[in-house]
């Protein structure tokens, strides 16, 4: 399979055009130029490619480091500048020590490893495998910007996008990787399966070290790498700060009580500095500053998808967050079991078969991934007013490995 790479401008869809069935190659197209689409691609030896997101920090499992070690073994670790996560502080919110989580346990188990990485640093390097004709051994994507889809046409033997500006492209398969707000499942199963408004939000901004030397103590008065939390605050439930991009910068997110009408402001907006700021009004000093150098803080709504009938209409297919929500890690846990169904010689009459068993496969799996996050949180309450996340280390998710899971159901 080859794949030709349309991308949105604003990232909101790609179509991935592949190459001539007539030389007996698979027609897909990859809608969505987020990372899971672009995983999707490269795992299933197709170059695809995308403009660099505006994204922060990313936190990658063992399960989806398993997935990019095994299936994208070409990807360069020194390039993404990924930090290891092998502890977390906590702290209350007046300095004092609370507890510090040690994941060696974690790393020996688990040795393909936790890492904290820029989003943009990932991508960067996945469109190196996409462009660089040396890369993994396959012609360099095409890149062409200005193509968001309007519609999707489910016919059962020829899928077809219609974009913006009315042109209709067919396909052997359709993907859809588009994200929480995706196209592709509203055309799929309605509106009425949109991700609803939690009324958790997260102030979200980035520190540069190098320009902020004094605040350096977050990234190295510790034994090992990994996140700082601080919990116990009035406004904000925990704020929670990584480091990203060797250690460069740190990711910070806070999480809080949404007030505002989640329907009628953005996803991800800007916040006045004000506000912000006072949101962390309770904090030590030392916290503190850490606010007060954040340029341009976002609040970000955490959303939640509704458990949907199906992931599949015709030889279209739903994939990460446009089919669960559930983040980057489980995202590539569908994009390898999408790579092991449909390797290259898959003919079209197989997509029908071959997708059934990816939606009895990844749904359930999902779901229940769903479910645990759910379990897991706890909302603040009068003896816990911060509220409170179980663990780190929980072997259900983080020992998953869809190849293998893949190859025991089917027939390869």
């Amino acid at each position: 399979m080859s794949i030709e790479g349309v991308v949105a401008k604003d990232l909101s869809q790609t179509i991935n055009v592949a190459g001539d069935a007539a030389l007996g190659q698979l027609n897909i197209a990859i809608i969505g130029a987020g990372l899971v689409g672009l995983a999707t691609a490269a795992m299933s030896s197709s170059p695809s490619s995308f403009h660099a997101e505006i994204g922060a920090g990313i936190v990658v499992p063992p399960n989806g480091a398993g997935v990019l070690k095994q299936k994208l073994p070409e990807l360069n670790w020194e390039n993404m500048q990924a930090v290891e996560f092998r502890s977390m502080e906590m702290f209350n919110v007046d300095g004092s020590h609370m507890d510090t989580d040690d994941l060696s346990e974690g790393w020996s188990k688990y040795p393909q490893g936790y890492f904290m990485i820029h989003r943009v640093d990932l991508h960067k390097e996945m469109m190196r495998l996409a462009l660089d004709p040396d890369a993994i051994g396959l012609p360099p994507a095409t890149i062409r910007l200005g193509a968001p889809i309007r519609a999707v046409n489910f016919d059962s033997e020829r899928p077809s996008v219609i974009t913006s500006s009315g042109e209709e492209f067919k396909f052997d398969l359709i993907l859809g990787t588009d994200g929480i707000k995706s196209t592709v499942r509203k055309c799929m199963v309605g509106a009425e399966y949109d991700a609803p408004a939690t009324q958790l939000g997260f102030y979200r901004w980035m520190i540069d070290l190098k320009k902020n030397p004094g605040l350096s103590w977050i990234r190295d008065n510790r034994k090992a790498s990994g996140p700082t939390m601080m919990v116990g605050g009035d406004k904000i439930m925990g704020l929670i700060g990584y480091p990203i991009r060797g250690g460069a910068l740190i990711n910070f997110s806070a999480a809080h009580l949404d007030t505002r009408d989640q329907d009628t402001v953005d996803w991800n907006a800007e916040t006045p500095k004000d506000t912000f700021l006072d949101a962390f009004e309770d904090f030590a000093d030392k916290y503190k500053a850490l606010v007060r150098v954040a340029e341009k803080p976002r609040t970000w709504q955490l959303r939640k998808l509704p458990i949907l009938p199906t992931w599949i209409k015709g030889n279209v297919a739903l994939l990460g967050d446009a089919a669960h929500a559930m983040g980057f890690a489980v995202g590539l846990e569908d994009a390898a079991t999408i790579a092991t169904l449909f390797p290259n010689g898959t003919k079209a009459s197989e997509l029908p078969s071959r997708l059934k068993v990816f939606e009895e496969i990844r749904k359930p799996r999902a779901e229940r991934i769903s479910q645990m996050s759910t379990d897991a949180y706890k909302p603040p309450d009068e003896e816990n007013p911060s509220g409170s996340f179980a663990g780190w280390l929980v072997p259900e998710l983080l020992e998953y490995d869809p190849v293998s899971v893949t190859k025991a159901t089917i027939w390869i």
